[in-house]
């Protein structure tokens, strides 16, 4: 009973949500929120959904499109990256959809062994992947990509390894890509456990770690990490992974913190690295 309570309290929070973007004009027709409910969360989760120009265009009602994932960082939610970046303009420029998942403030991406509310890995591969190719006109797997930023990026390359056949090409932008050098850092220990108490969780659950399912699989694979970044000696010791284990890498290191000026100029070029990606795949 709570949880369908919740799940109504929700619902009408983004109905009315739906309704404000409605009278805002041409730009919320492309940037949008969708309400998708969630038995894996037990609530009704919003996901920014951006579309190209074109495919509102009544002569391109037949034509379906690649998606870009986008998941935002620790402490952000699904609008983050609508507030980085021009993601119509993006979407215009290179003809796909991006799809912004809600990740929690604090999820990693996971399923928790620890906090029954924070299965967030089930809701956006078994429900988001899903609902977006059954509710938009979608390529589907062939053409599907994901990224994103600090948490995100750690989730988008799990994902990737996690499940390969869902994915043409992936990325990340300043990545926690080894969690264990962070066990006090970012509530991970209440979404994995005490770290002494559960190294393995830990071990399991790092990107660095992870790379190896990838060894063999042509995929597009993109890292990228600002010089000045905290995270930087984890970017690299992924880059090394991926050598160890056979799987090719684009690795890029430029100018910048963590921080969301690095993010809003490292973005395009990651779009154009995922959606060559797609045009390798096709052909």
């Amino acid at each position: 009973m709570l949880k369908q309570r919740r799940i109504a309290a929700t619902a009408i929070a983004l109905f009315a949500l739906l309704l404000l973007q409605s009278a805002c004009g041409p730009q919320a027709e492309q940037l949008r929120v969708d309400a998708i409910p969630s038995r894996a969360l037990g609530k009704v989760v919003p996901t920014t959904v951006v579309l190209p120009k074109s495919y509102l265009a009544a002569a391109e009602k037949a034509r379906a499109y690649p998606v870009i994932y986008l998941l935002h960082g620790y402490s952000g939610d699904h609008s983050q990256w609508s507030q980085i970046t021009d993601l119509p303009a993006l979407a215009d420029t290179y003809q796909v959809i991006f799809v912004c998942p809600e990740g929690g403030y604090d999820s990693w991406y996971f399923d928790s062994p620890v906090a029954d509310s924070m299965q967030y890995e089930s809701h956006i591969m078994r429900e988001v992947l899903p609902y977006i190719d059954s509710h938009y006109r979608t390529l589907g797997a062939k053409a599907r990509a994901i990224t994103g930023l600090s948490m995100g990026g750690h989730g988008a390359l799990r994902f990737m390894s996690l499940y390969p056949d869902s994915f043409v090409a992936a990325g990340s932008m300043s990545g926690i890509l080894d969690l264990r050098p962070f066990t006090d850092k970012w509530n991970l220990a209440n979404r994995l456990g005490d770290y002494n108490t559960f190294p393995r969780r830990w071990a399991e659950n790092s990107d660095v770690n992870l790379v190896r399912f990838l060894r063999g699989k042509k995929k597009g694979i993109v890292v990228d990490c600002g010089t000045e970044d905290f995270a930087i000696g984890v970017n690299r010791a992924y880059r090394d992974s991926a050598a160890v284990h056979g799987v090719a890498i684009q690795y890029q290191e430029m100018p910048g913190a963590h921080s969301h000026d690095y993010w809003a100029a490292r973005i395009e070029p990651q779009v154009r690295f995922l959606v060559r990606s797609f045009k390798a795949d096709l052909h």
